[in-house]
C-alpha cells in the first residue's frame, strides 16, 4: 500500500494507499498512462509514504496531488480527474493557462530542498519512535522523554559550537597595560588634595568686613553726629 504524487506529461501524481480518492484515481491514471507515447509525454506516480522528501519538496498537503512539469516549470493540475480531461489538457495545451508555481516555492529551489530534508528527518524520527515502543517495549511517554533529552543535549552542543565559532571569528580584545603609579605621582596627588581641602575650609569661614578708620575729630567709640545751627 502506498500513496503517490501523480505527474503527467512530464506529469505525476501523489497518492496514499489509505486515501479513497487515490484508490479511485489509480485505474484512470493507469489508463491515461497507456496514451503517453501517443501524446509524447511521460506519466508517473510517486508514493509519498515511501518518499517523504518529495512530499516536502512539492509541499503535498492533499491527496491525490497532480503536477504538470515542462522545461523546469511546475504547474499544479486542478481539473477534473478523468482520462479525457487529462488528454485534452495535454493536446489543447491548456496547461499554458495554469499559473506556474512561484519561484520561492518551486520544488527545484534550494529552500524546498531544505524542506524535503526536514520531511525525511521527521520520518526517521518516527521510525526511531516505533522501534523504541514496539521493539524495546518502551512506553510512549518514555519515548517522548528520550526525544526531549536528546533535543536538550543537541541544543546545548550546537550552542557550544556556535559560541566557539563566534569567539574564533570575533576574538575578545586583550586588556591594556595597567597604569604605573610612582611615589612622585602619589605626592603630587596628595598635595592637590590638600589644596582642595584648604580652599573648601576657607570658603566655609565667615570673615566680617574690615572696619573703616575713625575720623581724627571723632571719638573712636562715639559715632559722629551733626547739629543744626539755629536760624
Amino acid at each position: 500500500m502506498s500513496s503517490p504524487l501523480y505527474l503527467f506529461c512530464y506529469y505525476f501524481y501523489s497518492f496514499a494507499p489509505w486515501c479513497p480518492a487515490c484508490k479511485a484515481l489509480k485505474p484512470i491514471w493507469q489508463d491515461f498512462a497507456t496514451w503517453s507515447d501517443d501524446l509524447g509525454i511521460s506519466v508517473g506516480q510517486v508514493d509519498v509514504t515511501n518518499s517523504p522528501g518529495l512530499s516536502g519538496r512539492f509541499m503535498v498537503t492533499a491527496l491525490p496531488t497532480i503536477y504538470h512539469v515542462k522545461d523546469g516549470k511546475f504547474r499544479q493540475y486542478r481539473g477534473s480527474r478523468d482520462k479525457d480531461e487529462f488528454m485534452s489538457f495535454v493536446e489543447e495545451r491548456r496547461w499554458r493557462e495554469v499559473e506556474e508555481v512561484p519561484a520561492w516555492k518551486s520544488p527545484a529551489s534550494f529552500q524546498m530542498s531544505v524542506v524535503s530534508q526536514f520531511f525525511k528527518l521527521s520520518m526517521v524520527l518516527r521510525g526511531v519512535h516505533s522501534v523504541l515502543v514496539e521493539d524495546y517495549l518502551l512506553p510512549t511517554w518514555g519515548s517522548y522523554l528520550v526525544f526531549a533529552l536528546a533535543t536538550i543535549l543537541v541544543g546545548a552542543l550546537l550552542g557550544l559550537i556556535l559560541v566557539c565559532i563566534i569567539d574564533f571569528v570575533f576574538p575578545p580584545k586583550a586588556p591594556g597595560p595597567a597604569p604605573v603609579v610612582t611615589s612622585a605621582g602619589l605626592k603630587a596627588d596628595d598635595d592637590e588634595e590638600d589644596l582642595v581641602e584648604d580652599t573648601k575650609a576657607k570658603s566655609s569661614l565667615c570673615i566680617p568686613p574690615p572696619l573703616l578708620p575713625a575720623s581724627p575729630t571723632q571719638s573712636p567709640f562715639v559715632p559722629p553726629f551733626t547739629t543744626t545751627p539755629p536760624k
